[in-house]
């Protein structure tokens, strides 16, 4: 049953209540009011039973208002109305009762209650058996009191009851605006998302209420699978990607090696010369294909989120030995290291190494021998810092948006005949990244690069 259900259910029975206790309280009420009519008709028929009524008069009554007494003999089957001083003048309706009910009556030992000419007006009657002449006295008051009394007793309570049903019912509305709509929402919501629709979200509900926080808590949920699944797609699309760059990559040095393996075969390399030539060309794409492959496993044990050996390392010391080996390897490029004193990061050292390594790299490969680079190391607000900046031609916008994605190389070619395998600053993210530092990129056409990481500071 419906929450809806419920709270229609729970009204209705409400109302039943209501009802009954309302009948419950008529009843009570008119049985209580007509009791004490019978005890004014105790009284005022007790000097019928004394000596009867031979003498025309009743007895002075002892309690309540008799103005209005009937009084009447049943003789020979037949009712005759004495006309006592209460009923002389007064716009009243007589009692329509037959000599056999009054018989019953006396036989019974119980009070009539009967109607009169006037529809609205009902009368209770004492039938009281006379011993003098066999004849029976009936004595009777009118209930116009009683009626009106009960009348609004019904009225007025009735008017409570609506009153009360009509505050349940503002507080069922409430309810179910409350609670029962904000959960239909949902149940319409998760019905979408369950088709494909996680765009969509729970309306907000009256805030402070459980509905309301719980239709908070739904949507939060719901922003994160979306998320999850936008991320999960993003994911599969940059596997995709990254096994036809993978393969692109591959297809070069394999195909070389395998044109110059036919070619021995077929019998063409059959001087000593050329015969070197093709050694030293699948010598060079072996070097690659390896390259590439271990940038991929480097690649592989980053996603694969290893543990790190996490020791304190010189930041500072790392670049030095860094532009040492570049000034080796380029002696005529002017390289130069600003760095003050030691700074001690939390990293595992040879995977530093390797970034500051394929950032200087980076910096000679792309950059004509007249760009300085500089590599410059600090230490502020709990974090080791170091830069590469070059003075070379820089790059575009749109290359600097992409220039960590896998594989990218700005030249449109793919050409790899001054670049790698476009897996260098994909390799310093993820890598920056697992140490739980970050990894900025500054560069604008004409004027140089600058590649900038941290890492925690160290305990040293």
């Amino acid at each position: 049953m419906t929450l809806r259900a419920r709270v229609l259910t729970a009204l209705a029975l409400v109302a039943l209540a209501l009802v009954a206790v309302l009948a419950f309280v008529t009843r009570t009420t008119e049985a209580k009011l007509l009791a004490q009519v019978d005890e004014q008709l105790d009284d005022a028929v007790q000097p019928v039973r004394e000596g009867g009524f031979g003498d025309g008069r009743l007895g002075p009554p002892r309690r309540g208002d008799l103005s209005s007494l009937f009084v009447a003999f049943v003789r020979d089957d037949a009712v005759v109305t004495v006309l006592t001083p209460g009923l002389r003048g007064a716009d009243l309706a007589l009692p329509e009762v037959s000599a056999g009910e009054i018989q019953a009556a006396v036989e019974s030992g119980t009070n009539l209650t009967v109607g009169s000419g006037d529809d609205d007006l009902r009368w209770r009657l004492r039938p009281v058996a006379v011993r003098a002449g066999g004849a029976t006295t009936v004595i009777g008051l009118p209930l116009d009191a009683v009626d009106d009394a009960v009348r609004n007793l019904v009225v007025v309570s009735g008017l409570g009851a609506l009153a009360i049903l009509g505050a349940l019912a503002l507080v069922a509305v409430w309810v179910i605006r409350l609670g029962v709509r904000p959960v239909q929402q949902m149940t319409e919501v998760a019905a979408a998302i369950a088709g494909g629709d996680l765009t969509r979200r729970v309306p907000e509900a009256e805030p402070g209420t459980e509905v309301g926080e719980l239709g908070v808590a739904l949507n939060a949920m719901l922003g994160s699978i979306e998320t999850s699944f936008a991320e999960r797609r993003r994911a599969e699309e940059r596997l995709r990607q990254f096994v036809a760059d993978a393969s692109h990559e591959l297809r070069t040095p394999v195909a070389t090696i395998r044109g110059y393996a036919e070619l021995h075969r077929a019998g063409a390399l059959r001087e000593p010369a050329a015969l070197d030539d093709a050694m030293r060309r699948t010598e060079q794409e072996a070097i690659r294909m390896g390259g590439l492959v271990d940038d991929l496993l480097a690649l592989a044990r980053l996603d694969q989120g290893r543990p790190l050996e996490l020791v304190d390392v010189d930041l500072a010391a790392i670049a030095r030995d860094a532009v040492v080996d570049a000034r080796a390897v380029d002696p005529d490029r002017t390289i130069t290291t600003r760095a003050e004193g030691p700074v001690v990061v939390r990293a595992e050292e040879a995977k530093v190494r390797q970034v500051v390594a394929n950032l200087v790299g980076n910096a000679l490969a792309h950059t004509p021998s007249s760009a300085a680079v500089t590599v410059t190391v600090d230490a502020g607000d709990g974090q080791g810092r170091l830069s590469v900046a070059d003075t070379g031609p820089g790059m575009a916008p749109e290359v600097v948006d992409r220039a960590f994605e896998r594989f990218y190389r700005a030249d449109p070619s793919r050409s790899r005949h001054r670049g790698g395998s476009g897996l260098g600053l994909a390799i310093v993210d993820a890598t920056i990244r697992a140490h739980g530092g970050e990894v900025h990129l500054e560069s604008a056409l004409g004027s140089g690069t600058t590649v900038t990481f941290t890492l925690p500071a160290g305990e040293g």
